[in-house]
Order: structure tokens, then C-alpha cells, then sequence
């Protein structure tokens, strides 16, 4: 699941490799219809959200999703 550091990744390889980013990242009020060339660390800053808050957010929600498919 990670890169070596995904707030380089554009928002598009972001929502490909993390399955719960693009809820995170619309949670944020990041459009990825428009910021989907954008860094994930600029679009984080265009938020005023640091790079690592909305990555542990989505690591977080991420974990929650793998629970609840492994309970099933």
C-alpha cells in the first residue's frame, strides 16, 4: 500500500493504490476531477491540510475497510 512517499504521487495514482482515498480526499473538499494532475502534497496544501494528516486518515480508513472485508 505505500510508496515511499505518496504526497509526491498525483491525486489520480493516490485514489488507484489507496482504495479509501478518493473518500478521504472528497471528506477534504479535494475534487478529483480537478486536482486529479496535482501532487498529493499540493492538493493538501490547497486544503490547508498537512500531507501527512490526510495520508494517516487514509491509511486509517483503509485498515477499517480490510477489517470489515475480513469479517465477512
Amino acid at each position: 500500500m505505500h510508496t515511499p512517499y505518496h504526497g509526491q504521487n498525483t491525486v489520480d495514482e493516490v485514489i488507484e493504490h489507496i482504495p479509501e482515498a478518493g473518500h478521504v480526499l472528497r471528506a477534504y473538499d479535494v475534487g478529483a476531477a480537478t486536482s486529479h494532475n496535482l501532487r498529493l502534497d499540493q492538493a493538501a496544501q490547497a486544503v490547508t491540510v498537512s500531507t501527512d494528516e490526510m495520508l494517516a486518515v487514509m491509511e486509517y480508513r483503509a485498515r477499517r475497510a480490510a477489517q470489515q472485508v475480513n469479517k465477512k
